[in-house]
């Protein structure tokens, strides 16, 4: 594939430089259909060094998300947010956000009303304001909670199944469930 990437961009620069050659005349220009040769061990070391870079971009990238993700996540008083709400017609919104391990947080945004699917930090982005500003505690009645966040979230009130689990920090755990007929 790469070989192939090679030859071609080689094939198009010698058509470039010979059509810049001309100088106005009519000339048919020469195409040369040979290109460059290079050894296949240097098209590896090259296609090599230029991946290795890109995936340690990539890890150092992913790794100082998930160090910006866990910091975000240390100021919350939630450990983990699952939240499930199932509307008539199949449809559902349904969002996670968990710190795995230290410097490990998963974030996800399943959204059928709105056609709308986020993972990681793009999820991470949209989610951490809104549980930011949610009040649940572990003294919050289900109705309380139900209610702040459909707001927050900015959901409608017409669903079949509500379906809340919140970890704090500390541990303990609580849970919302509503159904409605």
């Amino acid at each position: 594939m790469k070989k192939n990437g090679t030859l071609s961009i080689a094939s198009a620069l010698s058509l470039m430089l010979i059509g810049c050659g001309t100088d106005g005349q009519n000339e048919e220009p020469t195409v040369n259909q040979e290109t460059p040769a290079v050894s296949e061990n240097e098209t590896n070391a090259q296609g090599e060094s230029s991946s290795t870079g890109a995936a340690n971009a990539e890890q150092n990238n992913d790794a100082a998300n998930q160090d910006d993700m866990q910091k975000k996540m240390d100021e919350l008083e939630y450990a983990e947010f699952e939240l499930e709400v199932e509307y008539a017609g199949d449809t559902e919104y349904e969002v996670e956000l968990e710190q795995k391990t230290v410097g490990s947080v998963k974030a996800k945004i399943e959204d059928s009303l709105n056609h709308v699917e986020k993972r990681g930090n793009e999820a991470f982005d949209e989610l951490h304001p809104l549980v930011q500003k949610l009040n649940i505690t572990q003294q919050t009645k289900k109705d309380e909670a139900i209610s702040d966040v459909l707001k927050t979230f900015n959901l409608p009130t017409d669903y079949t199944k509500f379906d809340l689990e919140v970890t704090f920090n500390d541990g303990t755990k609580i849970e919302f469930k509503d159904l409605k007929k």
